[in-house]
């Protein structure tokens, strides 16, 4: 017979911790208590793992969760549960203090113990691919990804294996490897759709599998158009999901599905994200910020009782993407405020993986490029674009094509071509290896620009058609937006004053759709000059919305560089990222 003070004190502990509020110190404190009593070897152990837990999830003192997480282990039968689970939350807290290696060793001893117990066996691959892949191994990663999938394929556990399979295609993305993560993401929806069981958990997979097709499709193929219908079934299936009760997602009998990608909060969340991406790249940005104001807001309740690194990530991508959308709307002062934001979220950020910091201090730098171009400083612009790209993490080729992109117009505007060539050349080199719709509807733009300078029209011509069919193609409104006003101008400068006009006046139609100010500022300008030409009785009504535009982004213009946040941030090229509080 269990021992009656043992058992009030586990009670008692039990009644502290899942109290209102939780009182965890009491908890520690009673489970404590036990440890004073004799006690069988396997119950010694299993308490000894509730203190490890306890000290590792709500307090911060790593020592001794450490202490009771180590004798757990030794206490412990070989293998059991007590003994992977301890494992496991060792490997966590290695990893949290940089001790990857350590982790990592654990973990290894974990996987060659578990392989009589398929749940534990799979959960630990699972943290395993995680290491690796917050560690940017992919190659590794992708190895314990196949032995998972071997491993379900041979206990014939098709939840399970269905999840190693999306978590392939996953980290074949992070590889930039489209191609190859389409493919893997081919039979996944079958096998979802013939999935039987808890609703929750399969809408869940589901969701897995549309946000991986629609980074495929949308952000790494640049098929924006072609991808609207799954991101709409997306947004479906959230919803299936939030009409269902949480508490369904916890009735399940086979441990092998029980595992979860991310809780219905970050779903929701990173719902919200796609979406907003989406928008952007379509050129639609009221509905892009109007998005990221309700992700925001959500993000702002999660924050009350998650600070997950994830949780961190993607707060920072809404920031960027609304930085970027301020800047194409004219709203200088307000993106350079929240560049301000940005820098202050990075710099309060804990990575386990340096490497991600400096990606976001580069993401910082070409920020503040894009916002110095916008304000026409070429000068601060290319001295951040060259901070951008002094280094970045292995991969990312799309980063490199936009810093490109973006000094090439820079040397356009201030007719360095010597300094544009070889630019022009790398970009040409990329374009041979991607098949984004995106990055070559802006290569030919950008060919087309410096064809155009070499007065070498008819091959402008061509490329500026080129580009303008891509962009159509895939609802690239913003590209379009700027190839039809790049046409626009040559025509007129070559007297095809009809064509001229047909090109303006459908780039002023996108362009307000957007709205982009600076293109319509630049159109109306154009229009306007032809309009005097032509003896258009529009002259006098263009030339006042010209004024009114003009107006708008010069009041923003002195909003923006009268700003502490425009002084303090624009010199910043080097060293820890600044702020002003």
């Amino acid at each position: 017979m269990a021992d009656p003070v043992y058992l009030a004190l586990l009670g008692s502990a039990e009644y502290f911790r899942t109290s209102t509020p939780p009182n965890y110190r009491l908890a520690i404190q009673c489970l404590q208590a036990i440890l004073t009593i004799r006690l069988p070897t396997l119950i010694e152990a299993k308490i000894h793992l509730f203190l490890g837990r306890l000290y590792t999830q709500y307090t911060t003192n790593i020592d001794m969760a450490s202490m009771h997480l180590d004798k757990a282990c030794h206490l412990a039968q070989m293998p059991d549960d007590i003994k992977l689970e301890s494992l496991c939350l060792l490997a966590k807290i290695y990893l949290n203090q940089n001790q990857f290696a350590s982790s990592i060793t654990l973990l290894q001893q974990a996987y060659d113990l578990s392989s009589q117990q398929p749940y534990w066996h799979c959960r630990i691959i699972f943290q395993i691919i995680s290491i690796y892949h917050s560690q940017e191994d992919y190659n590794t990663s992708i190895y314990y990804v196949d032995r998972g999938i071997e491993f379900c394929a041979r206990i014939n556990a098709l939840f399970c294996q269905i999840i190693f399979q999306l978590t392939k295609a996953m980290l074949r993305l992070s590889l930039k490897d489209y191609i190859d993560a389409q493919n893997l993401l081919k039979p996944c929806l079958d096998r979802i759709n013939s999935l039987q069981g808890n609703f929750s958990h399969i809408e869940t997979l589901r969701i897995f599998y549309l946000v991986l097709h629609i980074s495929c499709s949308c952000f790494g193929l640049g098929q924006i158009k072609s991808s609207k219908n799954a991101l709409m079934q997306l947004q479906q299936s959230i919803q299936n999901l939030a009409s269902r009760p949480e508490e369904e997602a916890y009735l399940i009998t086979n441990p092998l599905e029980q595992f979860i990608w991310l809780s219905r909060d970050h779903l929701n969340v990173l719902v919200y994200l796609l979406t907003v991406f989406h928008s952007m790249l379509s050129g639609r940005l009221e509905k892009a910020l109007k998005y990221a104001d309700k992700a925001q807001a959500q993000i702002e309740q999660i924050k009350n009782v998650d600070h997950s690194p994830f949780l961190m990530a993607v707060e920072m991508l809404f920031y960027e993407c609304r930085i970027q959308s301020h800047l194409i709307f004219g709203n200088k002062a307000v993106a350079i405020k929240e560049i301000n934001i940005l820098c202050r979220l990075h710099n309060t950020s804990n990575s386990i993986n340096n490497s991600n910091a400096i990606q976001r201090t580069l993401t910082l730098h070409a920020l503040l490029g894009f916002y110095a171009t916008s304000l026409n400083f070429n000068e601060a612009a290319e001295a951040q674009f060259a901070s951008a790209l002094r280094t970045r993490f292995s991969g990312d080729k799309e980063f490199r094509f936009f810093i490109f992109a973006n000094l090439i117009i820079i040397y356009l505007r201030t007719s360095k071509i010597a300094n544009l060539i070889p630019i022009l050349q790398q970009i040409n080199i990329e374009l041979n290896t991607t098949q984004s719709t995106i990055l070559h509807a802006i290569g030919n733009l950008l060919n087309g620009l410096h064809n155009l300078t070499q007065s070498r029209i008819h091959e402008a011509k061509e490329l500026f058609r080129r580009s303008a069919n891509l962009a159509s193609n895939e609802d690239l409104n913003k590209i379009l937006t700027n190839t039809f006003i790049v046409l626009g101008h040559m025509f007129f400068r070559m007297h095809s004053y009809q064509e001229s006009a047909n090109m303006l006046q459908s780039a002023t139609t996108i362009s307000q759709s957007i709205p982009d100010y600076n293109a319509q500022l630049n159109t109306m300008s154009l229009l306007r000059d032809l309009y005097h030409v032509c003896n258009d009785p529009r002259l006098a009504e263009t030339n006042d919305r010209v004024i009114q535009i003009n107006d708008s982004l010069q009041k923003d213009y002195q909003s923006a560089i009268a700003l502490a946040e425009h002084r303090h941030l624009l010199t910043w090229t080097d060293g820890v990222c600044p702020m002003i509080s």
